[in-house]
């Protein structure tokens, strides 16, 4: 084997440990990997209909109760609307 392919099949090696360390690394540290959950009632105002997304970490199993960008956009727009 050439010194060039034994380099390459080191670097594939060390991508595929790191993938590994990433994958099960706290989510602390690497981030959440989150999954749709469902959604909830975003809770604008009293006569509210509006849902929001719910995630789940795929990972940490960690639940963001429809706190995110997304919701925050959903609850924004339905305020905009009710001004």
């Amino acid at each position: 084997m050439s010194d060039l392919a034994n380099r390459l099949e080191k670097a594939r090696a060390e991508v595929a440990r790191l993938e590994r360390e990433f994958a099960q690394g706290p989510c602390r540290e690497f981030g959440h990997k989150w999954k749709l959950l469902g959604g909830c009632n975003a809770s604008c105002g009293e006569s509210c209909g509006c849902s929001v997304p719910v995630h789940i970490c795929t990972k940490c199993n960690d639940c963001d109760y429809g706190d995110n960008a997304e919701a925050a956009e959903i609850r924004q727009k339905c305020e905009d609307l009710n001004v």
